[in-house]
């Protein structure tokens, strides 16, 4: 229970720094539906340009890389700078399914998240996932978590990334990153990151190479692409 409570504060803590502190100290924020790599898109913005990417802990106010699962809501979107990645939609079902009904080294550190969707998700068994994933997706979509599970809600799939992709046409200060891309070509996807969004003349290629290379896809899952 302790632990919750203090995953809740967090939480808290997070929602309103990205509220009224990182607007105004040029925070970058990274926002993505759960799944679509938002860790690993954050691990690279954060090495190549060298500030802080707080991760599982309390937050610092300083300028950092933030990265969560909000919709545009209320002043979030006053974030200077916003990076919206976006992955193919059956991807983020199949790894959402492992990731909330079949345990792994990952989530047994938080089990009651695996309890509690396994609990309302209903199914007999969870290991049959082509059986399973029409209905999953049906219980994603409208599923609707409590606050107590969920600090925020970040809707669906569609619904998350419909109204970014809405904000986005009337803001300049989001920019679109596609999962695919990353994987296909991390190196050229960073460079027009760089060079696009945050209007650096020049790519620092050293740089980006070892940031690339120490979070690269393989280093990550300790497995190849595909």
């Amino acid at each position: 229970m302790i632990k919750v409570l203090k995953s809740k504060l967090e939480q808290f803590f997070r929602l309103l720094l990205v509220n009224f502190v990182t607007p105004k100290n040029d925070s970058i924020l990274v926002v993505e539906y759960p799944k679509s790599g938002g860790t690993w898109l954050g691990q690279l913005v954060s090495g190549y340009f060298d500030i802080p990417f707080p991760r599982n802990k309390f937050p610092t106010t300083k300028k950092s890389v933030f990265h969560g699962h909000y919709l545009p809501n209320k002043r979030i979107t006053k974030n200077r700078k916003i990076i919206l990645l976006v992955r193919d939609g059956r991807d983020v079902m199949i790894s959402l399914y492992h990731h909330q009904l079949i345990w792994n080294e990952k989530n047994k550190l938080n089990p009651k998240k695996v309890d509690y969707y396994r609990k309302e998700s209903g199914f007999d068994n969870f290991e049959d996932v082509k059986e399973n994933m029409g209905a999953f997706i049906d219980f994603s979509f409208t599923h609707r978590p409590s606050k107590l599970q969920h600090f925020t809600y970040q809707g669906n799939w569609q619904e998350f990334n419909a109204a970014w992709l809405e904000e986005m046409g009337k803001n300049d200060n989001i920019f679109l990153i596609t999962y695919e891309e990353l994987l296909e070509d991390t190196s050229k996807a960073m460079r027009r990151l760089i060079t696009d969004f945050f209007k650096e003349k020049e790519v620092d290629a050293d740089r980006l190479k070892k940031v690339v290379e120490k979070f690269s896809f393989e280093r990550q899952t300790n497995r190849q692409k595909g």
